[in-house]
């Protein structure tokens, strides 16, 4: 028989799972800590929207509290106690999960669209790809700006193609061959120069034992992400958990069935989802006092549909959205109060003025409530506006900002302009 959890219950699990019912530790962040989240979450997704900050920089930021986003990157580029690989997106993983991602660096490099790639540029530019490789061994870490011969496509025939279809075309063969020989685990991911990726041969990249660690089969290397998967969600449905790290969906149910089979997970109904969920050997928290304003790539919010389920709220994600059409806006946070998403906050930073702007600030529900109607989650919209007002202003003062300017959209800019004065 499934066991059965309240709504309540799954949203508190979640947010437990997630680092995010607790407060941010008050003494000085650390290297251990930092590893410590990104070892607890299995991945931290990377993002080139550079707005307000690096998404990976704030998804640690909403679980730490201010830190020196310097540590993420000696934690993960020079202590080598992380890689860049496809997680659930581009994102940075903890390095031991390595063996259990070569079932997908082995896809990769059986992919059809990379071997008629590699026949079609070895075709036109006989010894390239061989060449490339043996650059990078000589020279790296190399980013693809920094190629000899970058091997620059010919615009002239794709005259036929829609403008936004261009924006996607790779106009260089060097570029899609560094990224397909990364894709195939054949080079990794050496460090970041400002956003741009640096490549270097594997054996320079990551420790020895983990490069010397046997290969995991594909059902063992699925395994193991389903279980750090289950850890980071708590509770979840196949669906779920097939998207934390992108495992196709038939798979995933298979491996799921196999940790039930063994005792490690536990079928659960869950108060109403209309799917079976299972459950990570974990306790029902019995409260959650969550603080926290998160970024729209924050692994919290990667499934759409599960955050609907478990907190009524719909993220919207409108970067590539006309402005005109947005609802919201360019770069928009929500706000986790308790244990619900209370509201969201469209935000910039203006470096020059040294201002942390808020075009737009949102109640949950929509509403333009007085000062003692409840919010979402029961609370009072002055609760809310409150606790926004202070962490916006912990967030400028973390990105070295002076002051926070409110601007006119959304049911809360009125009041959360007065309470940030």
């Amino acid at each position: 028989m499934a066991a059965e959890l309240s709504l309540a219950q799954a949203r508190r699990i979640a947010l437990r799972a997630q680092l995010l019912d607790r407060p941010a530790p008050s003494s000085p962040v650390t290297a251990a800590r930092v590893r410590s989240v990104l070892r607890a979450l299995g991945a931290v997704q990377l993002d080139a929207v550079n707005v307000l900050v690096r998404s990976h920089y704030l998804t640690l930021y909403s679980r730490l509290g201010p830190y020196d986003p310097a540590l993420l990157d000696d934690v993960v580029y020079r202590r080598r106690h992380g890689f860049e690989y496809w997680g659930h997106a581009a994102s940075l993983l903890p390095v031991e999960l390595h063996p259990a991602l070569r079932w997908r660096m082995r896809r990769r490099a059986e992919q059809a669209s990379w071997q008629r790639f590699r026949d079609r540029v070895e075709r036109e530019r006989p010894g390239y790809l061989a060449a490339l490789t043996a650059e990078v061994g000589a020279r790296g870490p190399l980013a693809y700006t920094d190629l000899a011969d970058k091997a620059r496509r010919d615009r002239s025939d794709l005259d036929r193609y829609a403008e936004s279809t261009l924006l996607w075309y790779r106009w260089s063969d060097g570029k899609s061959a560094l990224e397909g020989l990364f894709d195939a685990g054949s080079l990794a991911a050496s460090a970041r120069r400002g956003f741009e990726r640096l490549y270097d041969l594997p054996s320079r990249v990551l420790p020895p034992a983990v490069l010397g660690a046997p290969d995991l089969s594909l059902e063992d290397g699925q395994r193991e992400l389903v279980r750090r998967a289950m850890a980071g969600l708590g509770v979840a449905t196949a669906r779920d958990v097939a998207d934390y790290f992108r495992t196709p969906g038939v798979e995933t149910r298979a491996r799921l069935r196999e940790l039930v089979a063994s005792g490690e997970l536990a079928p659960v109904r869950v108060e109403g989802w209309s799917e079976p969920a299972w459950l990570a050997p974990v306790p029902v928290p019995r409260s959650v006092e969550a603080r926290a304003l998160l970024s729209p790539f924050d692994s919290l919010l990667w499934e759409r549909g599960r955050v609907r389920r478990l907190f009524g709220f719909r993220h919207s994600f409108e970067l590539y959205v006309k402005p005109e059409k947005r609802e919201f806006g360019y770069f928009v946070l929500p706000f986790l109060l308790g244990d619900t998403l209370v509201a969201r906050v469209d935000v910039k930073a203006d470096r020059s003025r040294g201002v942390l702007l808020v075009p737009g600030a949102f109640a949950e529900d929509g509403g333009d409530r007085a000062a003692g109607e409840p919010a979402a989650g029961g609370r009072a919209a002055a609760e809310v506006v409150a606790a926004l007002a202070g962490e916006l202003r912990r967030l400028a003062a973390w990105l070295g900002l002076d002051a926070v300017e409110v601007g006119r959209r959304g049911s809360l800019a009125a009041r959360l302009g007065r309470a940030l004065g």
